[in-house]
Order: C-alpha cells, then structure tokens, then sequence
C-alpha cells in the first residue's frame, strides 16, 4: 500500500449503488438507496471502474467542496483510492487548487501511461487487491525523490485543522504567518485552511450523528446545534433532519 500517500481505499460493491460510506442507503441515516451522496472533501480521489460493458478507465475526482447526490449507477468495479491532502500535486503534477470540484480522466495529468494502467486494470476485474497493488506502484512511481518542505508543513496543518484548531492558532503552531499558510495550503490541498476545517468537522459529524445530532455537534466542536446546522446546510446542501430522512436534491448529471 502506498503510504503515505494514500489515506484511504474502498471499494463499492460489485452491482451495486456506487457510494461513499456515509451515504444515505448504505447506513443508519439513510432511506433512499438508489442515491449516492458524495460527502465534501478536502482529498483528491483516484477512482477506477469498469462499466457492465467491460471498458476500464481512471479518473481523478478533485477536492469537491460540496456535497454532491447522485442517482447511483450499477458498475462491476468501482475502486477508490484517496489522496492525502498535500500529496495530490507530487503524484499527479497538478496544484490541487486547478482539481477543485472536477472530475478528469487521469490520463489528462499523466499521459499515454495513465491509458495503459486503464487497459491493464480491465484483467483484474475479480482481483481488487491486485489493482490496488497496480495503481499504488504507478502512483508511487510518479513521486520525485525529494518533496519541498512546504508539503511537511501542509501536512502537520491538515492534522491539526481536522480537530479543533483554528488557522491562526495552526499558523502560530507550525511558526508561520496566517497568509503563507493559506497560501501553501491552498495550491497543495486545493481548499483554505478555513474551508478544510469546516468540511472536517461536517465529515465527523456525518459519521457520529447516528446516534445523536447534539452529541455530534459538540464532539465535532460546534458551539451549539444551530452552528452546526448551519455548517451543515452551507456544506450538505440541506439541513441536517433532510439528510437523515434522504431528502436530497439530486443532480441532474
């Protein structure tokens, strides 16, 4: 597995809804599940799938800095690898900030090569553990030898912003100024540290809301329950009492 650039692996089951883990059919909070719900996130994510005609390709979902629903599609494979903030530029030669909210083929940062790995996938079909191994080495193999120390940085403010921290008690931390950090971490992460924070907490919250809404709330370090609604408004496009019922709007790609 190729750490630590990559901080999370899933696998959407084989015919069934393409989701993410949290979305509303695949948990406690959800009732409709032809609806996959696309949580924000401050990662890029490399995303490989095959159709039930058995094209194979690799696509790179962009930090997305809104919760997205969908109507779920069936597909035989659909592998997700999840880039650790700050190491979406040094894999695939891209600031993060030019990903943010797209979807590309990968084959659009990487080349003739990325087209290939997409052909070489289609034989692993039944073995997802092999193709982890393929994309990993692929990726891994794309990182140069010596990272800026700027990526160290970025990568000590992610873990301190996914808890209570805010940016300028982060910046004071890490011994820089509030505006090199936003700078840094905007073109590496592809999000301001403010945002990160917020998606972070909204993550957590939709994780823990199962079992209750205030517990999450302060756990996730709202205020009081009206923060959060409101966060999680703004991020989730509906409120939290929408969310847990499945009344989500749906795209209309």
């Amino acid at each position: 597995m190729p750490e630590p650039c990559i901080e999370e692996i899933t696998q959407d089951r084989v015919g069934g809804p393409v989701g993410h883990e949290g979305a509303p059919g695949s948990g406690a909070l959800g009732a409709v599940a032809a609806v996959t719900m696309l949580p924000p996130d401050p990662s890029a994510t490399v995303v490989w799938r095959m159709t039930v005609s058995g094209e194979s390709d690799v696509l790179v979902a962009g930090p997305r800095t809104k919760a997205a629903y969908h109507a779920s599609k069936e597909l035989p494979v659909c592998l997700r690898m999840r880039i650790r903030p700050g190491w979406a530029m040094p894999l695939l030669g891209t600031p993060a900030d030019d990903l943010v909210d797209r979807v590309v083929p990968l084959s659009a940062l990487c080349g003739p090569s990325a087209l290939r790995l997409g052909e070489r996938l289609a034989t692993h079909r039944d073995h997802p553990d092999q193709a982890v191994h393929l994309i990993g080495r692929y990726l891994l193999e794309r990182l140069p030898r010596r990272l800026p120390d700027r990526f160290e940085l970025v990568e000590a403010a992610a873990d301190v912003l996914s808890g209570p921290g805010t940016v300028a008690d982060t910046a004071r931390r890490l011994g820089v100024s509030d505006r090199y950090l936003r700078r840094v971490f905007r073109q590496a992460v592809g999000v301001s540290p403010k945002h990160f924070a917020r998606i972070a907490r909204v993550r957590g919250v939709i994780n823990e809301a199962r079992h209750s809404w205030s517990d999450a709330a302060a756990g996730a370090g709202y205020t009081d329950q009206s923060h959060l609604i409101a966060d999680f408004r703004s991020l989730m496009r509906v409120t939290p009492a929408a969310f847990a019922t499945g009344q989500v709007p749906l795209s209309s790609c």
